[in-house]
């Protein structure tokens, strides 16, 4: 028993309805308040009736009621206030600051005791999800209902470090939103080096030769560290000369080559193709990108992604390296994962410190206009009857999968509470 199946069973009302307190006195139910998940009471605010006696007031729960004396609660005024010590052990009986026997209630033995068994073999399995064998397709229903607010939690998650991106250019919006779209042209693989080019090439370096794709490619390629070595080609030692003037012009400094992944990555997401990309796009957006947030629909902002690598690419994937003729343009599913991992989460940071409620809004909107991702985890939540329309379901999924399942917080999440309650 802990204390958190506890909470679950007092909040959702799944004890018997006849109960007693310890002292035998009748007890009913009447709200079980506000769940408090920080210092204090467990529930806030909480109305019961003890005899003909109506209380209100706070309610704690420990598993052993001496565990009220082990947290020195009886010294704490946050407690003065509790009307119910909710136990599952009634070792002692407890007061507060000297004030009379708080009145007790025992759950041993007052709930569904399959709703137990079933709780703890989802705590003990190691399937993908705690619910893997229990959960079926009509558990969809809830899903969808609460699938705007997992994408809600999520982006307030995502937030939380683009506020220190944010912090870290002063409070500067274009450069934020500059360096958090390139960390996201790395894909996950090659965010990290992206992250560093980027704060070593300042957006607003960038902006004096937006007009010049040749210039930002050999500045972005430069600042990778991959144009110091030697080439046949002729395209890459022009880019390399150009490289070195600009580098002595604004005394740059390379970043290291080595960090670039290649391994397991399909040639067309190399990171030197995903480079001549970005170049790409801050040509076509005019060096202007914090324009995207504008954009007034799906369809606009994610067109400012639809741009391919220089010429030079569409025979290679490598330097010196020719291969068969294939333009480098930027995938759909790649243009998708930009739109929501870029420009949408950004958006809503955005709106959140700007107090608008429409740029949240439109944020999600985004989401919900986007198709959704494809990878290992949203294939096992359609095996398991989930079948996501947009990626606001499949963005859901993996907050689900992330923040609940995988932290086994099956108590607080309304899929694992159908779960736990069926018949």
């Amino acid at each position: 028993m802990n204390e958190a199946f506890i909470h679950y069973l007092w909040k959702f009302r799944m004890l018997n309805r006849e109960l007693r307190t310890e002292s035998g006195h009748t007890l009913a139910i009447i709200k079980p308040g506000e769940h408090n998940t920080n210092g204090g009471p467990d529930f806030f605010n909480a109305r019961i009736r003890i005899n003909d006696t109506l209380w209100a007031g706070n309610v704690e729960m420990h598993v052993r009621a001496s565990d009220w004396y082990r947290h020195n609660h009886q010294l704490d005024k946050a407690y003065e206030n509790t009307i119910l010590h909710v136990v599952y052990e009634p070792d002692i009986a407890v007061k507060c600051n000297g004030s009379g026997e708080i009145p007790a209630l025992v759950i041993k033995g007052q709930y569904p005791e399959e709703i137990y068994d079933r709780y703890q073999l989802m705590m003990k399995n190691h399937l993908w999800i705690p619910c893997a064998n229990l959960v079926c397709p009509d558990h969809e229903i809830n899903f969808r209902q609460w699938a705007p607010g997992l994408v809600v939690e999520r982006l307030i998650e995502k937030s939380q470090s683009i506020n220190h991106l944010w912090e870290s250019c002063h409070r500067d919006w274009e450069e934020a939103f500059y360096l958090h779209l390139a960390i996201h042209f790395g894909f996950k693989i090659n965010a990290f080096p992206f992250e560093l080019l980027a704060r070593s090439l300042p957006m607003k370096l960038l902006q004096k030769y937006w007009n010049n794709r040749f210039q930002l490619e050999s500045l972005l390629l430069g600042q990778s560290g991959m144009l110091d070595q030697n080439f046949s080609d002729a395209y890459p030692q022009t880019l390399a000369v150009e490289y070195q003037f600009l580098k002595s012009k604004y005394q740059l400094k390379a970043i290291q080559p080595a960090l670039w992944k290649y391994l397991r990555l399909r040639p067309s997401n190399f990171p030197n193709i995903r480079l001549s990309q970005f170049a790409a796009f801050f040509n076509q957006s005019h060096g202007k990108i914090f324009n995207i947030l504008e954009s007034t629909s799906f369809q606009d902002a994610r067109q400012y992604f639809s741009v391919s690598a220089s010429t030079y690419w569409d025979t290679h994937f490598s330097f010196d390296k020719p291969s068969v003729m294939i333009p480098k343009v930027i995938g759909n599913s790649s243009k998708n994962l930009l739109m929501i991992n870029g420009v949408s989460a950004f958006l809503f940071f955005y709106g959140q410190m700007k107090g608008s409620q429409v740029l949240r809004e439109k944020a999600i909107h985004f989401i919900e206009q986007a198709t959704g991702e494809v990878n290992a985890d949203i294939h096992r939540w359609k095996q398991a009857g989930f079948l996501p329309e947009n990626a606001l379901h499949t963005q859901a999924m993996i907050q689900l999968k992330n923040n609940y399942c995988d932290k086994k917080r099956c108590l607080e999440c309304r899929i694992g509470n159908k779960v736990l309650r069926r018949n």
